[in-house]
């Protein structure tokens, strides 16, 4: 499940696999023509790495402006931890597809943000607020860039967050319901992440049929979910699920397993969870 995009050579292939055959490096250079600029280039590699953003981001039109933001306000983690979202949204995830300015951003650009990378991003944690404190900064963030930009996308976030803040912590609910059934002792300082691993497995280690994939939620009936393979379009009635946590729409990443003599499937583990408007962005690799 990941984004694919054409690779720049012209050759017609997928990037990902053009890459492998035909490796390439991208090179990025800074120029410095005198010992200010070398100043003001170590003082933004130090602020940037307080919320880890990648060293290309200080050449692209984004990175000044994350930098400032930062600047601009006291320590704050819950800040920093936008910040490192957003930037890796920017560079790592939509890379050499970035748009060249906030300007020239689109709705979508906001909508994949929000409800297709993030979710993908999400901690589990023991409170459960994390996407209260993510839409927060959100909003904080956008208001401050249209005056610094001359943008208008805070009317466009702040629908986006009417319309689906409901889902974003439905997902969140059940990522963390999931993970504390996998591993019921993350958030204890005495966890051992290793013997949760190994129960893990040797669960996994009794279904002779196993199957990683995205999933939408489909149906459910009584305290069974029925699940539609978003590649195959298969559906797979599974049993093992929070049935009361679910709801027709969401998107699961897992696996699922079962025996050769069992009639239904069983959710086995979870990756993440979405809500039905990343739907519109999610490439499944063929």
């Amino acid at each position: 499940m990941r984004k694919q995009f054409l690779c720049d050579c012209g050759s017609g292939r997928n990037k990902e696999n053009c890459c492998e055959t035909f490796p390439q490096v991208k090179v990025f250079m800074q120029p410095i023509s005198d010992p200010k600029e070398y100043r003001e280039l170590h003082a933004n590699l130090k602020i940037s790495a307080e919320f880890d953003m990648r060293y290309r981001g200080l050449l692209e039109f984004f990175g000044k402006d994350l930098i400032s933001y930062k600047r601009e306000h006291s320590p704050n983690q819950n800040r920093n931890e936008f910040l490192r979202i957003f930037s890796k949204y920017m560079t790592d995830y939509l890379e050499d597809h970035c748009p060249p300015s906030w300007k020239q951003c689109t709705p979508s650009f906001w909508e994949e943000f929000m409800f297709t990378y993030y979710p993908y991003c999400m901690h589990v944690t023991p409170h459960g607020k994390e996407v209260v404190k993510f839409l927060f900064q959100l909003k904080k963030f956008v208001k401050w860039l249209d005056k610094r930009a001359g943008t208008t996308w805070f009317e466009v976030i702040e629908k986006y967050v009417e319309e689906s803040s409901f889902d974003l912590k439905m997902c969140e609910h059940l990522l963390n319901t999931l993970y504390l059934r996998d591993f019921p002792r993350i958030h204890h300082t005495d966890w051992k992440p290793k013997q949760d691993s190994d129960q893990i497995e040797r669960h996994f280690n009794k279904y002779t049929e196993t199957l990683e994939s995205l999933f939408e939620i489909t149906r459910i009936t009584d305290d069974t979910v029925i699940l539609t393979g978003l590649k195959s379009h298969r559906t797979y009635c599974i049993k093992g699920l929070p049935h009361k946590a679910v709801f027709p729409g969401l998107l699961m990443y897992g696996i699922i397993g079962k025996k050769d003599d069992d009639i239904f499937w069983n959710w086995c583990h979870t990756e993440s969870v979405y809500p039905q408007r990343a739907k519109n962005y999610i490439i499944i690799d063929s």
